[in-house]
């Protein structure tokens, strides 16, 4: 059961375009290049998270909930990214997980942390506030605005790690 809903998974992985979007299925999240939209959150740490103190920064956001097995498997390659990045202040990496607080800690207590600051929501709220139906799904955010975005999990095997990698970049200059 697992292995055919992992093949599946990959079979609708590689049909996935340029975008980031899979051809048929209701794009994922706010259209490129328009403002996203803003939020007031607090961390599973009890840190507050407002859009309107990110407003000069590059904001990557990862929406996903534990059990999710595209998830699971792009953890390792988010870890490096968040690694080469950890002590650069012009980059933040949001965790948006659609699961309640204690099993996220529980999660990360037993699998380690990846770098991004966790944020519990209602997968309701992920979905009328972003958009959002499947995960993983990522966005790029510099000044506010939503500059890229992709709906499925960052790792070599897909290219998908080259492509996350390329965006930041490209941010950065």
């Amino acid at each position: 059961m697992i292995k055919s809903s992992f093949l599946a998974l990959l079979l609708i992985l590689f049909s996935i375009n340029s975008f980031g979007q899979i051809p048929g299925i209701e794009p994922q999240g706010p259209p490129d290049n328009s403002i996203f939209p803003q939020f007031d959150y607090v961390t599973i740490d009890g840190d507050s998270i407002s859009s309107k103190d990110l407003a000069d920064k590059i904001v990557i956001i990862n929406i996903w909930f534990v059990g999710c097995t595209g998830c699971k498997q792009e953890e390792p390659y988010l870890r490096k990214v968040t690694q080469k990045y950890q002590d650069d202040d012009d980059i933040v990496f949001l965790g948006f997980c659609m699961t309640k607080p204690d099993r996220i800690r529980r999660y990360l207590e037993k699998n380690g942390e990846i770098g991004y600051q966790n944020i519990s929501l209602s997968r309701d709220e992920v979905e009328k506030k972003y958009s959002i139906r499947m995960s993983p799904t990522h966005f790029l955010i510099k000044n506010g605005v939503l500059v890229a975005k992709l709906t499925g999990p960052i790792t070599p095997e897909l290219k998908t790690l080259d492509w996350f990698e390329e965006q930041i970049r490209k941010l950065k200059n």
